[in-house]
């Protein structure tokens, strides 16, 4: 047997944010970087490994000398560029198109600037792994995968090498690292040994990691001659500095390869507590991502159908600056306030960046709509391959006249007038005789395309019709009856109007706690939050709206100085329940959930993940989510009946399901960037996250059945890409007053973006599985009809373009290369 030959890999983990705010970070990606080439020069022996194209970039644009340095080691096969992603980001909140424009931004910068072409993904710090995620590795080019966290004391694996399996089929070679990607220490022969000793039984070879890491610094003089005396010393391994290139090369032509163990599942947990630090923060990117994919999807509407030229490269850069905020330790929330704010400052940038494009082109394609006739005209655009109906509230300009008593009314492309119900407005200025007026109706839009309406008093107003109903006791409408506890003002009943079933369990819903929370920032060590220690109660409900169309109560609880106001909304027509949320919270070392328990006894708990879905435990476990969870199970009693409730939420990202409760955590207090061994007080003063006000929404989706059967996925989009509203005045156009870009003939799946494609030859189209079971069908283009088959968990990229004035779709990979 020949002895294991041992990869050492010198490399510097660097987070360009962490401690420091990111001009430190770009400091020490230059000295790093510098350092790296001097021992390069020093140690012919020496190979050096480095990703993420925003460390190129810093250093291109600051420092040529150092930069053609750079490009003479990669062509000398010494320096060795992985991870084809702007940085290392967290590897769960993002969406499943922001890994992508991490591989199609990051890859196509170092192809072009350093004639590289990474096969690595490396994310050595991330906190955890969807996963989906080998699919999304595999559709940008990504054959292997190197990862530390999480550790063997949080996640029993069955080698140190291993196949990692999508849900699609979809694989990649995966290397868990041994002990830590490097270290301050000068004697790595515990490391080696470490390294040697979890080497799979199939392989000849292993990787061992060394460097300065964090603050950067990478190989020191004493490491380097430390492994050569160490690789002289040892005859039982073949100790060599090398790459991950190189190990995965030898690795993949072992015989015994596919005999390696398939791991077919996510990777996790580790640092839990990040995904709900810094809600302003997580908010904020939410919000940037999908203003994001609705800008790209206007942009191609602008395109096709509009006659003005509307630029779209801006959206290159705003993409970048979400990827490089997503880094793991600013969208885990565990970085300093001033780097903190410095993130959601950037991708508050981000979103009134991407709002700016789609304003454009909305007010392009108006532009070319004919809009005459008396009153004033919206257009309302809707980024989905789906028709979709959903409440609207919109306020038109009535010259300072009341809605009802003005005469004023809303009306369709074809003057059919539209139900509406005068609701609230946002400022604090009008009187029922003079001021500005906000309305609701229900609008229908066809899939990726708009309807007109028109505001003006031309006809006799029509009294709206509805079921919607507010008492002190709670909401109905022709779908639920809804009732509150007035002491606590938690849901204690949510019923079927038509069968009656009840979908609240004992515990309750809307349920307002307060747990002890005293781990770090990151919550090291902790796998669940179960120290209830008060609740939100002493509750004051009051009617707020009483239909017909809406109805809705204002319910404000209190817990200590804490003040926190819901709005609970329930409309006609509609089996859900929105719940509007303003928190101002001062507190210190707590945590806040929103409980709601489901009436049965076999819970199944299914959450949204990037490109698809998961089940998970009901364990009491924190875990991410994105757009939606669900609890169902077997109703009690009932062999054949089965009920849920599912949530949807527009910026929160941890959770729990405990037994039938399911938990979305609302926010968590900790000091910024605390850690241990730092001791609590030592300090003179701290800065506390989470503190003061915050808004947001949640949506209550209650079902019988399978959740794959009520809109779950479909709604929690709605909820989190709303429709595109532009105000016009009357003008003649071309474009009919209705319009649909494209269309899908399945609800099983959903579009994730649609672009202009990266090389300007066409757009590109990305669908998704949207419930785990596959789905076929025909998706209309202009007037052009193309089959598409996904299957089960898969998601598909298309190139459309125009040749000869007809429509192709061809497929390509998910960076837009010929597949």
């Amino acid at each position: 047997m020949h002895p294991i030959r041992v990869h050492m890999i010198a490399q510097a983990h660097l987070d360009p944010v962490w401690l420091w705010r990111w001009t430190e970070g770009q400091a020490e990606a230059l000295a790093t970087s510098q350092s790296a080439i001097d021992r390069l020069h020093e140690y012919p022996s020496l190979h050096f490994t480095r990703g993420e194209s925003q460390i190129y970039q810093w250093i291109q644009e600051e420092d040529p000398v150092l930069w053609d340095e750079i490009g003479r080691a990669i062509r000398a096969g010494r320096w060795h560029v992985v991870n084809g992603m702007i940085i290392q980001p967290d590897m769960n909140l993002p969406h499943g198109e922001s890994f992508v424009r991490h591989f199609l931004l990051g890859k196509r910068y170092m192809q072009e600037h350093l004639d590289a072409d990474p096969k690595i993904g490396y994310c050595v710090d991330s906190f955890g792994h969807i996963g989906t995620l080998p699919q999304i590795l595999k559709g940008c080019g990504i054959d292997y995968y190197v990862f530390m966290r999480p550790g063997p004391h949080e996640k029993d694996l069955p080698s140190q090498a291993f196949w990692w399996q999508a849900p699609d089929g979809s694989r990649v070679l995966a290397f868990r690292i041994t002990a830590s990607y490097g270290s301050r220490s000068t004697d790595h022969e515990e490391h080696i040994d470490q390294a040697i000793q979890a080497t799979p039984s199939q392989l000849s070879d292993t990787m061992c990691f060394f460097g300065v890491g964090n603050h950067g610094g990478g190989p020191t003089r004493e490491q380097i001659d430390n492994v050569q005396a160490i690789a002289k010393a040892r005859t039982d391994a073949d100790i060599r500095f090398s790459s991950p290139q190189a190990y995965f090369e030898a690795v993949s032509s072992a015989p015994a390869i596919d005999t390696l163990p398939t791991v077919a599942e996510e990777l996790q947990f580790h640092a839990v507590g990040c995904y709900s630090a810094n809600s302003p923060l997580k908010q904020n990117h939410r919000r940037a991502e999908c203003r994001l994919l609705i800008a790209e999807r206007m942009v191609v509407l602008a395109a096709i159908w509009s006659s003005r030229s509307v630029c779209s490269q801006s959206l290159h850069k705003l993409w970048h600056t979400l990827c490089f905020n997503q880094f793991h330790d600013i969208l885990g929330g565990c970085a300093i306030k001033e780097a903190e704010d410095d993130a959601i400052r950037a991708l508050g940038a981000v979103i009134s960046g991407a709002q700016e494009i789609t304003n454009r082109c909305g007010r392009a394609i108006a532009a070319e709509i004919d809009t005459r006739g008396i009153g004033g005209a919206m257009v309302l655009f809707n980024p989905s391959l789906s028709s979709t109906e959903q409440y609207i509230e919109y306020e038109p300009w009535t010259e300072w006249q009341p809605w009802e008593s003005g005469g004023w009314s809303l009306s369709d492309e074809c003057g059919r007038q539209v139900p509406c119900q005068v609701v609230e407005t946002r400022e604090a200025l009008s009187s029922p005789q003079h001021g500005v007026n906000r309305v609701l109706f229900k609008a229908s839009i066809p899939p990726l395309g708009y309807r007109t309406y028109r505001f003006g008093r031309d006809q006799t107003p029509i009294r709206p019709e509805g079921s919607a109903r507010a008492s002190q006791a709670g909401l109905e409408n022709d779908r639920l009856i809804v009732r509150l506890d007035p002491s606590s003002g938690a849901i204690v009943s949510c019923q079927d109007r038509s069968t009656h079933i009840e979908y609240v369990g004992s515990k309750g819903w809307n349920v307002a706690q307060v747990l002890q929370d005293t781990s770090d920032t990151w919550s090291h060590g902790v796998q669940r939050f179960d120290q209830v220690v008060a609740h939100f109660g002493d509750a004051h409900i009051t009617i707020s709206d009483d239909g017909p169309l809406q109805a809705s109560l204002l319910v404000e609880r209190t817990y200590e100085s804490n003040h926190w106001l819901q709005q609970l909304v329930l409309r006609h027509g509609q089996a859900e329940l929105l719940i509007r949320n303003w928190l101002y919270w001062q507190g210190h070392w707590q945590m806040i959930k929103l409980a709601f328990d489901v009436p049965t006894e076999s819970p199944q708990a299914a959450h949204d993940v990037p490109f698809g879905w998961c089940h998970r435990p009901c364990d009491g476990k924190e875990v991410p989510t994105h757009m939606w969870m669900d609890v169902a199970g077997p109703v009690s009693g009932s062999d054949d009946r089965t009920l849920g409730l599912a949530l949807v939420n527009d910026g929160k990202y941890g959770c729990d399901v405990k037994d039938s409760t399911m938990r979305l955590t609302i926010l968590r207090c900790p000091p910024y960037a605390y850690h241990e061994p730092h001791v609590p007080e030592s300090k003179h003063r701290y800065d506390w996250i989470d503190q003061g006000l915050q808004e947001f929404n949640l949506v209550l989706l209650p079902h019988t059945g399978d959740w794959r059967d009520a809109r779950i996925t479909e709604r929690a989009r709605e909820v989190n890409m709303p429709l595109v509203s532009t105000t016009v005045h009357g003008h003649a156009g071309r474009l009919p007053a209705v319009n649909s870009l494209a269309s899908l003939s399945t609800d099983e799946l959903e579009l994730t973006a649609l672009k202009p494609a990266d090389d300007g030859d066409g757009y590109i189209l990305r669908v998704a599985d949207r419930h785990g079971r596959g789905g076929s069908g025909y998706l209309t283009w202009t007037h052009e009809s193309f089959p598409v088959a996904v299957a089960p968990f898969q998601v598909a990229t298309f190139r459309i373009r125009s040749e000869a004035g007809q429509w192709t779709l061809s497929p390509c990979n998910m960076i837009e290369a010929p597949r």
